[in-house]
């Protein structure tokens, strides 16, 4: 479905005219971007490059189409990767009914931006569509390539409690996967479909009381799938278990992996990560919570 020209006439008209800016506003220094995250993991990271693109100048806007399959379905930021020489003008992306727009400025090297958040729905063949302002080409804008990066689906960062305790629930877990996904079904409400040890869930939590926490695993597992390793780490602290059958993989059980130290307050990212898988699924995790230890 095509996006009609009284919709893209509005993107049009937000574009920023060519005038005189300092050098500042050209190319938005300081324009209050997030950094970006230098040490962030690439699994489950859908690429998609300008080549796998294809570019129509249409009459009224131009187009940049991408075919893609997902593995799973879960929310992801967009991101864009751009060049543009010229003071800046917006754009916008159509995925299904999803619309985000993106004010771009200039930037003469490459830059990547946060356009928002979309959310895949289902698993199979996807279709993404960046529409830009008639010869936005002539005035410098060269695409890079586009980016969706997994992303929690509930707190972006935990708050720890006023009794000293972080609680992890599976919903505010960022699923750097490729099968493990987010199951918002309330009889479920865990992740599950964790059928590659190399798929890993992660949590940023903050923390105003430093000590060492007992991490306690609210897991399940059935059908014989026992025995695979799971590690739980924070920075450099690091505990281990091994996954008992709990009778179901909705089948709830608090198992205490081991002691972690919190040396800093401030923001934390806690990983559970398989070491290894012995049958066809790891488990299914409900929640993680750390417990001040006595």
């Amino acid at each position: 479905m095509s996006i009609s020209r009284p919709l893209f006439l509005v993107v049009t008209l937000l574009a920023t005219p060519a005038v005189a800016q300092s050098t500042s506003d050209l190319f938005e220094f300081g324009s209050g971007e997030p950094l970006p995250r230098q040490d962030m993991p690439d699994r489950g990271i859908i690429t998609l490059t300008h080549k796998q693109g294809i570019f129509r100048p249409l009459d009224h806007w131009e187009q940049y189409d991408w075919k893609f399959d997902a593995k799973r379905w879960g929310h992801y930021e967009l991101r864009l990767n751009y060049t543009l020489n010229h003071a800046g003008f917006t754009v916008q992306f159509k995925h299904g009914e999803t619309r985000l727009k993106k004010k771009l400025g200039g930037s003469p090297v490459a830059k990547e931006v946060v356009v928002g958040e979309l959310f895949i729905a289902d698993a199979g063949p996807q279709e993404l569509s960046l529409y830009a302002p008639q010869s936005s080409q002539a005035m410098g804008l060269a695409i890079e390539g586009v980016r969706l990066v997994p992303t929690n689906e509930g707190e972006p960062l935990i708050p720890q409690a006023a009794d000293g305790k972080v609680v992890l629930l599976a919903k505010d877990a960022t699923t750097w996967s490729e099968t493990m996904r987010y199951e918002p079904k309330p009889e479920k409400n865990c992740l599950g479909y964790w059928t590659s040890p190399d798929d890993f869930a992660e949590w940023e939590f903050q923390v105003t009381k430093p000590g060492k926490y007992k991490a306690v695993v609210s897991y399940g597992c059935g059908g014989g799938n026992h025995g695979s390793e799971v590690e739980v780490k924070v920075g450099d602290q690091s505990a281990k278990f091994t996954v008992e059958d709990t009778g179901g993989f909705q089948k709830w059980k608090e198992i205490e992996a081991g002691i972690i130290e919190i040396k800093a307050e401030g923001s934390h990212r806690l990983i559970v990560d398989p070491v290894n898988k012995t049958k066809s699924a790891v488990l299914d995790i409900q929640k993680v919570v750390l417990v001040p230890a006595a």
